[in-house]
């Protein structure tokens, strides 16, 4: 599809039989119309007509693969901090602090 405008095009093709294409014709003929005009108001009518369908719901995300990297992460973290004891930076502290509250409201 292509913006023009403020419309969209869409390349399509009409399938109609050879009494219909030869009806269109000569309507289009008859009066004086631009054919991707006409096309275009009755398909705009028609979904003008349609009752309005809300938008698909979204699918929920699916945490587990995100709580398992996370977790896989923490006990990494805590295995390092373990290992590193009392002389185990702050930072190391608080990064396990964040990932546990973030852990956390990921399982609510």
């Amino acid at each position: 599809m292509t913006e023009r405008q403020g419309l969209f095009t869409i390349p399509t093709r009409l399938y109609l039989t050879l009494e219909q294409r030869e009806r269109l014709e000569r309507l289009v003929r008859t009066h004086d119309l631009d054919l991707a005009e006409l096309v275009s108001q009755v398909f705009a009518d028609y979904l003008d007509a349609l009752p309005d369908v809300p938008p698909p719901a979204e699918p929920a995300s699916d945490q587990t693969a995100e709580l398992e990297r996370r977790r896989s992460e923490l006990a990494r973290l805590r295995a390092r901090q373990q290992s590193a004891g009392p002389a185990a930076p702050p930072w190391l502290h608080s990064y396990i602090a964040e990932l546990e509250a973030e852990i956390k409201r990921l399982e609510a």
